[in-house]
């Protein structure tokens, strides 16, 4: 079809994921019924890929009739299971994605709740010294953090500074530009757990995406994290994030 996310059928072409994510790609193809949809999606600096939302049995059905057509793919996010729905030659002709990254991905369109009443500072991305202060901040509170400061995708941070230390940060990425933020890296430094932290830099960074003026979509703000962190899947439950979607996330490796 050539055209982008806002193209698609209803109920598709307002689905919260693809619009937040992907909404400046290309949607090259589109398969769909009234339970799933498949697309392979070009451009916005990322190689072909395919992704899939709805019924995870749906999924590996449309999977099936489009397998000669996901040739350029060269990644996959899909709903949880329906990999493993698909036909055996469907599967067999991507060697490279049987091994999976499991993540969720969540989202709001409204403030969050329950959350302690602590002072957050708005701090700029590509500040050398603010850089310096969120690394130093990640190394004690989210080592593993995958996003970090000089990613050019960083919108700016959201930080609780206590006795002149940041204790908590939580950064905000947009996957293109006009696309609704997206929130990364957020971490509480070990020895100032359990007093709220999270939810305060959590709530200031989501009522100034609200605010933030987006060209594809409505105002939202989104996140993702890894299937296994149950612990902070029931803290943005909690504040009110929305569980939108399990998948599982596929590289694909071919000659």
């Amino acid at each position: 079809m050539a055209g982008s996310v806002r193209d698609l059928p209803a109920p598709w072409r307002d689905e919260p994921y693809l619009v937040m994510c992907h909404g400046r790609s290309t949607v090259a193809v589109a398969w769909h019924d009234d339970d799933a949809l498949v697309v392979l999606l070009e451009g916005s600096g990322r190689d072909p890929g395919v992704i899939g939302v709805g019924d995870a049995d749906a999924v590996g059905r449309l999977l099936d009739g489009a397998v000669t057509a996901l040739g350029p793919a060269r990644w996959a996010t899909l709903p949880r299971g329906s990999w493993e729905a698909a036909a055996d030659g469907t599967r067999a002709a991507f060697p490279g994605w049987e091994a999976a990254n499991s993540w969720d991905c969540m989202w709001t369109d409204r403030p969050l709740v329950g959350i302690s009443d602590h002072a957050v500072e708005r701090l700029p991305a590509g500040v050398e010294r603010v850089d310096a202060e969120i690394a130093e901040a990640l190394d004690r509170a989210h080592p593993t953090a995958s996003t970090r400061p000089g990613d050019p995708r960083l919108e700016g941070w959201w930080a609780v500074r206590e006795e002149g230390r940041l204790v908590a940060v939580v950064g905000a990425i947009r996957f293109a530009p006009g696309l609704a933020p997206h929130l990364v890296s957020l971490g509480v430094d070990p020895a100032h757990r359990g007093r709220g932290l999270a939810g305060a830099v959590l709530a200031a960074a989501v009522s100034d995406g609200l605010l933030a003026p987006t060209l594809v979509g409505p105002p939202m703000v989104g996140l993702g994290l890894y299937a296994a962190n149950d612990v902070a899947r029931q803290v943005y439950v909690r504040h009110g994030f929305v569980l939108g979607h399990r998948f599982d996330s596929r590289p694909a490796h071919r000659d």
